[in-house]
């Protein structure tokens, strides 16, 4: 391997030797190796983040009713997050014997930290408002979802090791093949497999909503309403176009000429699935993904130009209608749907002059109440209503602050840190493009993906040490935990 902070290209992916093979070449000094590391782990954590990552992909988080009332949230996903809370924290109280030390980078949860503190002095400043409107319960919903982002941050960012960064980038890209399969054949057949397959699964303890599925487009305004595992259309191409750059980097970085075709393959299934939504942020969110590669890593995406062009020719074979996403473009009802999210603009205006530092309350926008709110199909506007400038602010340093900590390690040499770590940055980009086209923050998904590859983002870019084991040296100075 390369002197550590060397900036060169990334060490080719072993092909048919495996990963293994390069974890341990990469690992070795004087004969250590990297152990223990998911999947090759009893440790529950890594099992449980890839659990929750089926969860994302696979799951309509959102249609799943519990049979059963608690005084607490009883949906689906917090339940997923609880058991990860504390499992880590019965860790934390029974392994005290863990010599493992992380050594992040300053300011990693700087962005999360600032959002949490103005959500909530927006909602302390405008308790009377709230009070006398009758918002709590969306209030309390909306805080209730920040706090298992909040707590999925943290646990990933605190337990993930680097030697299990590649291993998820894998089930990412593997989970959203899946997903965009299923997606082409809710298109082809109007049969939603992800929502069917929790009904029967769910059937004892609880009860999931009818597919919203209409691939009839005559059904919908001439366009086919296609969803996979969420709610709407924009969410699955979210996910999608936020693990496309996890598929393109492993195509990238693969030396055997197959497996980096059958990379490039599963990117191509991705973008298919994107795009069969007929939707315009099937074709902006994953183009920006690529985009992001492209200006952190040229030479590297320049490498997959001839499997780029095989695959736009393979996903018209899989998909021959998905393309129509160009076409949405030209559309009156689509220019209409531009013009009515440009139109929100200046109408947001008067509401910001009136709370312009924190807003009318964290959570008090609802979706759903299209009768009484100005539903903005924008992330950004929607924060600036509810929490004002300062949550506005504090809301993109969320998205940007994963690309500062991790851009000393985008191009490193080592195969544990930097593919990863740029598929990663890239993944946020697309969020952060994502955001200006919905509400994202109202389908769970998308947000849990991204704090997910935030905290893969700072993993990336932390040091391990332990007591008796040496350490590597990687870029900046940091180090790489082998058993000595």
């Amino acid at each position: 391997m390369a002197a550590a902070g060397a900036r060169s290209s990334f060490v080719p992916d072993a092909g048919a030797r495996g990963w293994a093979e390069v974890a341990a070449r990469a690992g070795k000094v004087g004969g250590a190796r990297v152990e223990d590391a998911w999947p090759r782990t009893r440790r529950p954590l890594p099992w449980l983040f890839a659990g929750f990552l089926a969860v994302i992909f696979l799951v309509p988080i959102k249609a799943i009713h519990l049979k059963v009332q608690l005084p607490v949230s009883s949906d689906f996903d917090r339940f997923f997050v609880a058991a990860i809370v504390a499992t880590w924290a019965i860790g934390g109280l029974i392994g005290r014997g863990e010599t493992v030390v992380r050594l992040r980078p300053r300011g990693w949860a700087a962005g999360m930290s600032a959002f949490v503190f103005v959500a909530v002095a927006s909602i302390a400043v405008n308790v009377d408002r709230i009070t006398n409107l009758g918002e709590w319960d969306l209030v309390q919903k909306r805080v209730a979802l920040l706090v298992a982002l909040v707590a999925v941050f943290a646990v990933v960012t605190l337990s993930l090791r680097v030697a299990e960064l590649r291993p998820f980038a894998v089930l990412i890209a593997v989970l959203a093949v899946v997903t965009a399969l299923g997606t082409v054949y809710e298109k082809k057949s109007g049969y939603n497999v992800f929502y069917a397959g929790a009904a029967a699964v769910l059937a004892p303890v609880a009860s999931v909503d009818p597919a919203p599925t209409e691939a009839d487009p005559d059904l919908n305004q001439g366009r086919p309403l296609i969803t996979g595992p969420t709610k709407h259309p924009l969410s699955v191409t979210s996910i999608l176009g936020m693990a496309l750059p996890f598929a393109v980097v492993l195509a990238a970085v693969a030396f055997d000429p197959r497996r980096r075709l059958l990379w490039a393959l599963a990117a191509c299934t991705i973008v298919a699935g994107a795009l069969i939504t007929q939707r315009k942020s099937g074709l902006v969110i994953p183009a920006f993904a690529l985009l992001a590669l492209f200006m952190l890593r040229p030479r590297l995406l320049l490498r997959l130009a001839p499997y780029g062009i095989a695959a736009l020719a393979l996903a018209v074979a899989i998909a021959p209608g998905a393309f129509s996403s160009f076409q949405e473009l030209g559309r009156a009802d689509s220019q209409a749907s531009i013009e009515g999210r440009t139109a929100d603009y200046p109408a947001i205006v008067p509401d910001l002059l009136s709370n312009p530092l924190l807003g009318r309350g964290y959570g008090t926008l609802d979706p759903s109440r299209v009768d009484t709110d100005r539903i903005f199909d924008n992330e950004y506007l929607g924060e600036a209503l509810q929490v004002g400038g300062l949550g506005l602010i504090a809301f993109l340093a969320l998205i940007v602050t994963p690309l500062f900590v991790v851009r000393s390690v985008l191009r490193s040499d080592s195969p544990l840190r930097g593919p990863p770590a740029l598929a990663a940055a890239a993944s946020c980009v697309a969020f952060g493009v994502a955001a200006a086209l919905y509400d994202i923050l109202s389908f769970p998904q998308a947000p849990y993906l991204f704090l997910f590859v935030a905290a893969m983002c700072t993993c990336a870019a932390s040091a391990e040490v332990s007591t008796g084991r040496r350490a590597l040296p990687v870029p900046k100075g940091r180090s790489e935990l082998v058993k000595a």
